[in-house]
């Protein structure tokens, strides 16, 4: 059995061997071929270039650009005979002007000089602008099928010599592929070729290539002939890239009827030397191994079906069976080690895995719970022994729609790993992986579940990536705003410039209509100026590029600055203000314009929202390291439920008051940036009809490091604006 089986894989290998070769003998034929016929389409090619370049050489030409325009006679008597398109191999030579209109056409049979009439075919393509070039960079070139025959074409513009345009028109250039160019072809490749037009019928084994041309346009075909030549075939295309010729080139088989032959004589001596190998193999085995061989399987087959380790097997002599027989006993031992170490580590492994607060399971190939550690256990509120009667897909909370039934059983095909997140009936977010786990021989045996609790990690993610979301969208707020801001600034500032010109009369006197409207727009610009400048410093702030530039000024000169500045706004309603300034308090280091921009947007909403003959009460008093400011006023007050809405850009708490006063909002939500960039806070206290008081305070030795907590609480409306705590 061994020798005859030993005999029939030698005999398959070499069979093997013998086709393998063979076909590599045929993969080289193929190659071969394919290279001998590059080399004839080279030629083809060539004969397409060289009429290209005929093509471009006449028609960058000063003379024929010249011909085009005037069709003067001296052009066709000295260059276009018939003796010169016998000399420059070229059947066709056509002229057509920029309109699509045949200036000139010459026919000449290259072989015997004498004219011939212009094909039909090409004056057809002429008219209905194939042939015709569309643009000084246009080119045309390939193959044409005409009644005639077949024909090489090249169409080039008319342009000067130095390749400039406009165009002219189109140059036409063409060469027959008639059998003297093929008989050229075979002459300069010492090959045997033939030539078939696809609109014509062609034999058999044409039709059948041009099949495969079909899917293949740009390969070289290669087929057997006969057992002694072979053919390749390749396709011409015609100028609009569709199959027009087919060429066969053909070739005796020498190399592959060499290799075939000596393969036949290497395949038989090597059958001949395999079957003396083998009966020789057959005698020794049968004489030197077999019946001690026998004797070990004997053995080994015993200890294996009593499961005794303590058994030794016993070989005479000192030969390789008898150091065979000694590598057993000792892997008898070595086995009965491995198995108690084995079982320990099992009981380590258990004793881990039950310490993890994933749940783990293990599934067989019948989707049954094989075993599970303790915390998953625990989670199906069963114990081992039960749990390895249940089935995976019934098991609540360990199977999900991820990783169901059909999924494990894709798992056990492919041996592929999968892992994905769900949510549990309890609301819980899991992670599970499940891992095919194969035996030594690479068979799946089981697949190892494992799920992990990522609830609050997801929870955290969201928050992250919320936060996230909304840092960006404000900083992409902000600095739009300041961009936009400098974007309006400009052309504003030149609007409020010429209407203070021209309401001086700069420009000339204007009525009293026109100087009250450029006063109107000089006014409103100014406005708008404001609100704009209000908006780049709300954005600066917001997004950390405003610098406070500290210094040292006089807190009560400041003041009354302040409202000097807005009196003509408070003498309108007859509204007195009054200031009152602790004697202990001189001066203050901040930044002078911002503290001057917070006391002005306090005092002008106090003035704006106070009645008639009322008062605005400004107070400043020294507490500890800090000057508090207040701006106090008894005006219409602030309702409770708008109270949240202040210090809100562009809110303002009410509609009503929209539309009676004047603003946007981004007063107080500028005041309380100013404020905490000093180190400060502010707040207030208001009671609808009653009046409302603002205040602030900021370090009175301020510094650039200073910053505040950007928080603004607003106090119960039922508190008295006397209390100087509030």
């Amino acid at each position: 059995m061994i020798t005859l089986l030993i005999f029939a894989v030698l005999t398959a290998a070499f069979t093997f061997t013998h086709n393998m070769q063979l076909s590599n003998f045929l993969e080289l034929e193929q190659t071969d071929t394919t290279g001998n016929v590059e080399r004839v389409q080279n030629a083809v090619a060539s004969r397409q270039g060289y009429i290209d370049y005929s093509v471009r050489d006449w028609a960058c030409w000063d003379d024929t650009y010249q011909f085009i325009e005037d069709q003067n006679q001296d052009y066709i008597d000295v260059n276009i005979q018939k003796e010169t398109l016998s000399v420059i191999r070229i059947n066709v030579m056509l002229f057509v002007n920029e309109s699509g209109g045949l200036v000139y056409a010459k026919s000449v049979n290259v072989e015997t000089m004498e004219e011939e009439p212009v094909s039909e075919g090409l004056r057809k393509m002429i008219e209905d602008g194939t042939l015709l070039t569309k643009g000084e960079n246009d080119r045309i070139r390939g193959i044409v099928l005409l009644d005639e025959g077949p024909m090489f074409i090249s169409c080039h513009p008319i342009l000067t010599t130095k390749q400039k345009g406009p165009s002219k028109g189109t140059l036409i250039f063409g060469r027959y592929f008639d059998p003297v160019v093929l008989d050229t072809f075979k002459d300069v490749t010492c090959y045997s070729l033939s030539m078939h037009r696809v609109d014509e019928e062609m034999p058999p084994d044409f039709q059948e290539e041009l099949t495969q041309f079909s899917q293949t346009p740009d390969k070289i075909l290669v087929e057997p002939l006969s057992e002694e030549n072979v053919a390749g075939y390749f396709q011409l295309k015609d100028i609009s890239g569709e199959p027009a010729l087919i060429i066969r080139a053909d070739f005796p088989r020498d190399l592959y009827l060499h290799g075939k032959s000596t393969l036949n004589y290497m395949y038989f001596f090597l059958l001949f030397t395999g079957l003396l190998t083998g009966l020789g193999v057959k005698f020794a085995l049968d004489r030197l191994f077999i019946s001690r061989l026998i004797e070990i399987d004997d053995f080994v087959t015993k200890v294996r079906s009593e499961k005794d380790l303590s058994k030794r097997l016993e070989l005479k002599d000192s030969d390789e069976l008898y150091r065979l027989s000694k590598e057993i006993n000792g892997m008898l031992n070595e086995i009965d080690l491995a198995e108690q170490e084995l079982k320990a580590q099992e009981r380590e492994k258990k004793v881990l895995l039950d310490s993890l607060n994933e749940l783990v399971v293990f599934v067989s190939h019948e989707m049954r719970i094989i075993w599970a550690n303790k915390a998953a256990l625990k989670y199906m509120q069963m114990d081992l022994e039960g749990a390895q009667m249940v089935c995976l897909k019934d098991t609540l909370g360990i199977s999900s729609p991820l990783f169901e039934c059909q999924q494990l059983e894709h798992i056990f095909e492919t041996g592929d790993k999968m892992s994905g997140e769900f949510t549990s009936r309890d609301g819980k977010a899991w992670f599970l992986q499940a891992i095919p786990v194969a035996d030594e021989n690479g068979k799946i045996i089981g697949i190892l579940e494992t799920c992990r609790d990522i609830t609050e990690s997801k929870k955290t993610e969201q928050l992250l990536q919320e936060k996230q979301v909304a840092e960006v969208a404000n900083r992409t707020k902000s600095e739009f705003l300041a961009n936009m801001s400098h974007e309006l600034r400009t052309p504003l500032n030149s609007i409020i410039g010429f209407s203070d010109l021209l309401y001086e009369n700069v420009y000339g006197d204007l009525n009293v209509k026109q100087t009250k409207a450029v006063g109107n727009i000089s006014k409103s610009g100014k406005h708008l100026l404001n609100l704009i400048n209000d908006i780049l410093d709300l954005s600066k702030v917001e997004a950390g590029k405003l610098e406070l530039d500290y210094k040292e000024f006089e807190l009560a000169s400041k003041l009354n600055s302040i409202k000097n500045l807005l009196s003509p706004i408070a003498d309108r309603k007859k509204i007195e203000v009054e200031i009152q300034v602790d004697k202990n308090l001189d001066q203050i280091r901040a930044d002078e314009a911002r503290f001057a921009q917070v006391l002005y947007n306090l005092l002008d909403n106090a003035i704006k929202f106070s009645h008639e003959n009322g008062c605005v009460k400004i107070e400043a008093k020294k507490k500890g390291d800090l000057v508090e400011v207040t701006v106090k006023d008894n005006g219409i007050g602030i309702k409770v439920e708008a109270q949240n809405k202040l210090f809100k850009p562009f809110t303002q708490v009410d509609s009503f008051y929209s539309r009676s006063f004047q603003g946007t909002g981004l007063g107080l939500a500028l005041v309380k940036q100013l404020v905490n960039l000093h180190g400060g806070y502010v707040w207030f206290n208001s009671k609808i009809g009653e009046g409302s008081t603002f205040a602030f305070t900021i370090p009175i030795n301020g510094d650039e490091t200073g910053g505040g907590n950007g928080e603004v609480e607003p106090l119960n409306s039922t508190e008295t604006t006397e209390n100087p705590d509030f």
